[in-house]
């Protein structure tokens, strides 16, 4: 029991010791203080820029892509022209009878299409070939205005600025 009491104010004496020292040491040393920095006007993150007064176009004014016919277009016969009523846009769908085949033709004979409805905002295509009775070959989404294009189903505007966009099955 001695040797167990005589160990512990050894190591009492130790800690006060150690103690003691870091005390001394830190008053040796200056105490430093935080320096605030200079403070100024902040930069401008962004230019401000002036807003017309009279808008120059309206969104209803913008037009997506050409509207010249291509030279050579595939034959194609329309079978069915179905205006779609709505709202937002003036919109139609159309029933294609071709024998052409292909993306390559499907796309001129979609850019004929934009020119002969350019007053239409959006467009909807099908290509058939009667003489597979009816069979589906691809199709076409043309959209002439932001409007035609969003009513499409594209929310973030058009997909591209040719005005179309043409698909064929495999």
């Amino acid at each position: 029991m001695l040797r167990a009491t005589s160990l512990t104010l050894i190591f009492f004496a130790v800690a006060v010791a150690v103690t003691a020292f870091l005390v001394w040491r830190a008053g040796e040393r200056e105490v430093q203080t935080l320096q605030t920095p200079e403070s100024g006007a902040a930069p401008i993150a962004m230019p401000v820029y002036e807003v017309p007064e009279t808008p120059t176009s309206t969104v209803s004014e913008i037009r997506i892509g050409s509207f010249e016919s291509p030279e050579q277009v595939p034959e194609y016969e329309l079978l069915e022209v179905k205006p779609v009523d709505t709202e937002d846009a003036r919109a139609i769908r159309l029933l294609v009878d071709t024998r052409a085949r292909g993306k390559a033709d499907y796309v001129l004979i979609s850019r004929d299409i934009k020119a002969r409805y350019a007053d239409y905002d959006a467009i909807s295509v099908e290509f058939t070939d009667t003489e597979d009775f009816l069979d589906y070959n691809g199709g076409a989404l043309i959209f002439n205005t932001p409007k035609g294009a969003t009513y499409m189903g594209f929310i973030y505007g058009p997909p591209n600025t040719r005005g179309y966009y043409v698909r064929a099955a495999d």
